[in-house]
């Protein structure tokens, strides 16, 4: 089952990397200053915007001719985001952090991740037609508790959502509240990544959903401190 799932998920991976090259969620890091620069322009020091440690960045495929400095786009408290430029040595990407290998992937919908330290424990279920907290808007688009939903076209029925959701690190269970995962739909068990900073017992959860036509991908953060709101990129609509 292991080696299934690592050969689909290889495939997933490298038909999205030709949708977004080399673009992928990032944490900003300088172990001298603990901040980084956040300029609207390459080198434009003058207008930049001083970010701490472990902010979000959504990083963007090199331009050689910017180099070293690199296209992200910035997360805000709020998830909202705006697009500058960060030096190229300012960042550690989220997949050079540990893996933490899949255990088990269940045709029933359920996943689970486990390493020494942590385990993640995922389920999915399928929406039922007369679910009344899937709200469908004039245009035609989906919102659940006034968000707008992914992974789904409009006027196509959602099929699956997440469940619930668990991480336990170092003997301590963290619960994802419904908030945090609740509007991205059609969610693919098969196609996530889990990575483990041990330095600072910090889980980074990766999911790409929603098929090709929906496609989107989510990060969540979990510390033993709690799990943060979640991260969406959506690289289809992005210019």
């Amino acid at each position: 089952m292991k080696k299934n799932y690592t050969i689909s998920l290889l495939f997933i991976m490298l038909f999205f990397c030709k949708l977004d090259s080399f673009a992928q969620f990032i944490i900003a890091q300088d172990t001298i200053r603990k901040t980084i620069d956040f300029c609207p322009r390459p080198s434009d020091f003058n207008n930049a915007i001083t970010v701490p440690n472990d902010s979000v960045f959504y990083l963007y495929p090199p331009d050689l001719e910017i180099d070293p400095w690199r296209y992200v786009d910035h997360y805000s408290p709020n998830r909202t985001t705006k697009r500058g430029y960060i030096r190229g040595t300012d960042f550690m990407r989220v997949d050079d952090y540990d893996v933490v290998e899949v255990g088990k992937i269940s045709a029933y919908g359920n996943v689970f991740f486990k390493n020494d330290d942590v385990r993640i424990d995922i389920s999915v279920s399928k929406i039922a037609q007369n679910d009344k907290s899937i709200r469908q808007d004039i245009y035609g688009g989906y919102t659940i508790n006034n968000k707008t939903a992914m992974g789904v076209n409009n006027n196509v029925s959602p099929r699956l959502r997440y469940h619930s959701m668990s991480v336990i690190i170092k003997g301590k269970k963290i619960v994802f509240p419904k908030k945090v995962y609740e509007h991205l739909l059609n969610p693919e068990l098969e196609n996530m990544a889990v990575y483990y900073n041990p330095e600072k017992s910090t889980v980074y959860i990766i999911a790409n959903n929603g098929g090709v036509k929906a496609f989107y991908t989510a990060m969540w953060i979990v510390s033993p401190n709690g799990v943060s709101n979640v991260y969406v990129h959506q690289p289809l609509l992005k210019k």
